[in-house]
C-alpha cells in the first residue's frame, strides 16, 4: 500500500523555496512521486493528512557525537567511562535526536568504534535513531584537544589509524588540529603538515572526504592548503582564511551551540564555562562573517542532542538567510556527508525522510521548535510529538 502525505507547505531544499499544497507519494522507504494541488489519489492509498503543516526533508545534524552527553554534569570527563556505559548513553541520545526531527546524524568520532556498533544496530532495527554517517575514531595527537578523540602520533601511526578506520567502515576521516577555545593570540596546532597530508592521501585513495576540527590560526591555514574538504567549527577563521575556503570550494560546518547555548555551559566546571564566555564576542562576529561570505556551510549541534532547532534559530537571528540555514541542515548537510543522492530533499527516488510542523515555517523560523511528526525510511517514528519506539 502506498502512503500519501498531504501538507500545506513544503520546503524545497534544492530550489531554496517554500511551495504550497505538496502531495508526496511513498512506497516502502522511497519517495515515488511528488505533486502539488489537487491530485488523484487511489482508494487503496493510505492518506496522511498534514494540512496546516509545513513539510521538510528529515533534518541532518552535520556534526554530532553519539555518546557525548552535554546534559550530564561535567560531560567531557564522562567520555572516559567504560564503553558499555557510553553505548547506553548513545542509545538514549539517538532517541532524543530522532524525536526532534533529526533523521540522519553525521558523527565526528566516538571511542573504540562505538559509533559503528550504534550504526549497525540502527540499520538492523535493533534500536531507534537517525541513520549514522561516521568517521569512526577521530585522530588526534597525544597533547591535543578532544575528549572524543583517539591518540595516534607520527606519520606512519596516523596512516595505519586512517586505514583501520576505513576498514571498520569510516565514511570519511576526521582529525583534531586545534583547540576549541583560544587563551591567547597564538592558537596552537597539534599535527604537522606532513601528518595532515597523510590523512588527506589515505582518504583520497578511496574517494572519501577529510574533516578537520580546526578553529583558526596556522592550523587552519595548513588544513586549507593541504586540501581538507570540510572544516569543522572555524570559530576564529580570519577574513583571509574565509576567502581561501570559499575560493577552494571547502565546506564549513557551523556549530554555534557550544558557545551560545547556555544549557551547554551549565554542566561544565565554571572555569571551563568562563573560557567560552571570554571568546563569545569574537566567535559571534566570525559566525556572521562566514554567513556573509558565501562559503558553503552546513550546521551541527556538536552533540547538544535534540537542540538543532536552537542552532537554526540562532543563525537566523544573527543574520543568516533562513533558506540557507535550512539548507544547512538538509541538502547541504547531505552534500557534506556525500549522501545527497539519498537524503536532504523531498524528491522522487530519495529516502522517505520527512518531518512536519504546525504552521507556515516561511513566516516564522521559530516554528522549527515545534516538530510534531517524523518519518524515517517511510516509517512514522513520531506523531503529534508521540514517539513510536
Amino acid at each position: 500500500m502506498r502512503k500519501v502525505i498531504k501538507g500545506s507547505f513544503l520546503f524545497d531544499s534544492i530550489e531554496g523555496k517554500f511551495v504550497a499544497d505538496p502531495v508526496v507519494f511513498i512506497e516502502d522507504d522511497q519517495i515515488i512521486d511528488l505533486q502539488y494541488g489537487e491530485v488523484d489519489i487511489a482508494r487503496t492509498d493510505q492518506v496522511i493528512d498534514l494540512m496546516g503543516y509545513t513539510l521538510l526533508p528529515g533534518m541532518i545534524d552535520a556534526h554530532d557525537h553519539l555518546s557525548l552527553s552535554p546534559q550530564l554534569e561535567n560531560h567531557p570527563a564522562l567520555m572516559n567511562d567504560p564503553d558499555p556505559l557510553l553505548m547506553l548513553r548513545a542509545i538514549e541520545n539517538m532517541k532524543i535526536d530522532l524525536k526532534k526531527g533529526i533523521t540522519t546524524s553525521r558523527c565526528l568520532g566516538d571511542k573504540n568504534f562505538i559509533d559503528i556498533y550504534i550504526k549497525d544496530a540502527v540499520d538492523q532495527g535493533v534500536i531507534a535513531g537517525p541513520r549514522i554517517i561516521t568517521c569512526t575514531r577521530g585522530i588526534k595527537a597525544t597533547h591535543a584537544h578532544g575528549s572524543v578523540g583517539t591518540v595516534f602520533n607520527g606519520k606512519e601511526e596516523i596512516r595505519k589509524a586512517a586505514r583501520e578506520n576505513l576498514l571498520r567502515g569510516a565514511q570519511f576521516l576526521k582529525l583534531f588540529m586545534t583547540d576549541t577555545i583560544r587563551t591567547s593570540e597564538f592558537m596552537p596546532y597539534y599535527m604537522t603538515r606532513e601528518e595532515v597530508r597523510v590523512v588527506v592521501e589515505e582518504a583520497a585513495q578511496v574517494g572519501k572526504k577529510v574533516a578537520a576540527h580546526s578553529i583558526g590560526g596556522e592550523g587552519l591555514t595548513i588544513c586549507i592548503e593541504e586540501g581538507m574538504e570540510v572544516i569543522e567549527h572555524a570559530y576564529f577563521a580570519s577574513d583571509q582564511q574565509i576567502e581561501a575556503m570559499k575560493e577552494n570550494n571547502h565546506w564549513v560546518v557551523l556549530t554555534p551551540s557550544i558557545f551560545f547555548n547556555d544549557e551547554r555551559w551549565s554542566t561544565v566546571p565554571v572555569s571551563v564555562a568562563e573560557g567560552f564566555r571570554r571568546n563569545r564576542e569574537e566567535v559571534l562576529e566570525r559566525h556572521q562573517a562566514i554567513l556573509r561570505s558565501g562559503v558553503k556551510f552546513a550546521v551541527g549541534t556538536d552533540a547538544t542532542h535534540g537542540q538543532l532547532d536552537e542552532d537554526i534559530i540562532f543563525l537566523v537571528n544573527i543574520g543568516g538567510d533562513p533558506v540557507a540555514v535550512l539548507q544547512g541542515v538538509t541538502i547541504n548537510a547531505a552534500k557534506v556527508s556525500d549522501f545527497e543522492d539519498q537524503i536532504g530533499s523531498v524528491e522522487i527516488g530519495k529516502k522517505a525522510d520527512i518531518v512536519a510542523l504546525k504552521g507556515n515555517l516561511s513566516e516564522d523560523i521559530t516554528l522549527i521548535k515545534n516538530i510534531e511528526w517524523v518519518m524515517k525510511n517511510g516509517e512514522i517514528k513520531v506523531e503529534n510529538n508521540i514517539a513510536y519506539f
